[in-house]
């Protein structure tokens, strides 16, 4: 077999990312130059079929879109495309500090099933100081998030549906920054604490029926001091979660956990009880992934390889039956 020389495979991979943002490979394009379709990101969804059970690509190009965004139920099967997370931006500033509700703050609110976004970055700019201010809130099922970011301080990312993916995604914050009783499997994602603080929680799951399916997974993400305060990195104290509902379920699981991950990994929220929750860890690695000093409550566990399944792509959102239609990456079961 003859081997490509390094120039030539750099020509097909370019070639490959080139085609894939191809406009005429598109059924709409927005651009804030009025070069595309449309010049804002609600009307390239309005102009979509309502109800298709077939893929609507929007490719959004470079820029920041300001603004709330809404993709309502009746708008099925939409993709947003950017060409890369870093240079395009959806971004508001809504917050419970300027007198919106938890809910009503999200720049992104997403009600149509089987929504997909892509090298995109969805932004919460209302700051720490205005409290609850969510960058997307997800109310769907079937949804895929492929490289995109999320940001804010309090309350990023709002997880409220059924068979949630995100791969390769970053989610910044501070305060229970994601939350929600969604059913949701995060991997190979970078979650990020910002600002120093010797209080940051990473989860709030609020599963509040034992019968609902309802939790996250964390499979092989980074958990870690976002890079704008790495020379204050000894100031942070990062807990993996802690109960918004008295049914919270959250796995951490072949994951690179950093040393300001608290040795206890896990905080009580007051009033809620302990007696019901799933709280798990397995095979995770790095300074702050140490079981020997986890919280003492019998609803914590170090799960083993046969239990750790139960959390994987295959069983707990059932992927291999709707991602493949994605095209986006992914695995079925455990790293090994």
């Amino acid at each position: 077999m003859a081997f490509l020389p390094f120039a030539a495979c750099l020509f097909f991979f370019f070639a490959n990312v080139l085609a894939l943002i191809d406009p005429a490979r598109f059924n709409a394009v927005v651009s804030l130059d009025g070069s595309g379709d449309f010049k804002s990101i609600s009307e390239a969804i309005a102009a979509a079929p309502d109800n298709s059970n077939t893929r609507f690509y929007i490719r959004v190009t470079p820029g920041t879109y300001r603004g709330h965004l809404e993709i309502p139920p009746n708008k099925k099967f939409i993709a947003l495309i950017g060409d890369n997370a870093l240079t395009t931006i959806i971004v508001d500033n809504r917050s419970h500090g300027t007198g919106f509700s938890t809910t009503d703050s999200a720049t992104l609110v997403v009600r149509g099933h089987n929504f997909m976004a892509q090298h995109l970055s969805f932004e919460n700019s209302a700051g720490p100081q205005n409290g609850q201010a969510v960058a997307v809130l997800d109310y769907a099922k079937y949804t895929v998030y492929y490289d995109c970011r999320f940001l804010s301080f309090q309350d990023t990312l709002y997880s409220r549906g059924q068979c949630q993916f995100f791969r390769e995604c970053e989610v910044y914050g501070t305060v229970d920054f994601i939350f929600g009783d969604g059913l949701a499997v995060f991997q190979d994602c970078n979650i990020y604490a910002r600002l120093p603080s010797d209080e940051i929680t990473v989860t709030a799951q609020s599963k509040d029926r034992s019968w609902w399916k309802s939790g996250f997974s964390f499979q092989n993400c980074t958990v870690t001091v976002s890079p704008e305060i790495a020379s204050s990195k000894d100031k942070v104290k990062i807990y993996l979660g802690r109960p918004w509902r008295q049914y919270s379920t959250v796995v951490f699981m072949e994951s690179f956990l950093d040393d300001n991950v608290r040795p206890e990994g896990w905080v009580l929220w007051e009033g809620v009880p302990i007696n019901n929750l799933f709280y798990a860890e397995f095979n995770n690695r790095g300074p702050g992934a140490d079981t020997t000093h986890r919280v003492n409550w019998s609803t914590f566990h170090v799960l083993d390889k046969q239990l750790a399944k139960n959390f994987t792509v295959k069983f707990f959102i059932n992927g291999s039956d709707w991602l493949p239609e994605t095209h986006v990456p992914f695995r079925t079961g455990l790293d090994a």
